[in-house]
């Protein structure tokens, strides 16, 4: 074998524990659900809130897409937002879901939305939100 060759090959190897290690530690955002709290809380705050959300909430729909595609369409979803929910509605959700749950202000504003999302908005036969029921 060729120096190249070896090099080459080295480098793919290396490259490949490289990209294993990257999936393993991703991105998380560093603010936390208590801040994104109070930006919510603002008017002016509004519109950021409901992307960040939107966000997430596409992101969690992608994400059992990719399960059913790829094979696993027993996998859970992690929340189930009626296509005919308003932005408006999903942050009030939020905004109060995390007003009761203090506990989770200091963890990662991820987190805390995809649980406020998850309990909320529950996959099960009614499609309205659990913070509705009554």
């Amino acid at each position: 074998m060729s120096r190249f060759s070896v090099f080459s090959t080295a480098l793919l190897l290396a490259s490949g524990l490289f990209v294993a290690d990257a999936a393993m530690a991703q991105r998380v955002s560093p603010m936390t659900a208590g801040n994104f709290d109070r930006i919510c809380t603002r008017p002016a705050g509004a519109s950021v809130c409901d992307a960040y959300i939107s966000g997430l909430a596409d992101a969690g729909t992608l994400s059992k897409i990719n399960d059913r595609n790829e094979g696993d369409p027993n996998a859970p979803a992690g929340f189930c937002i009626p296509a005919t929910e308003t932005s408006a509605a999903m942050r009030n959700n939020v905004i109060t879901w995390l007003k009761a749950h203090k506990d989770v202000l200091q963890k990662p504003v991820g987190e805390g939305v995809f649980m406020a999302l998850h309990d909320s908005y529950p996959c099960a036969a009614s499609s309205k939100p659990a913070e509705q029921k009554k």
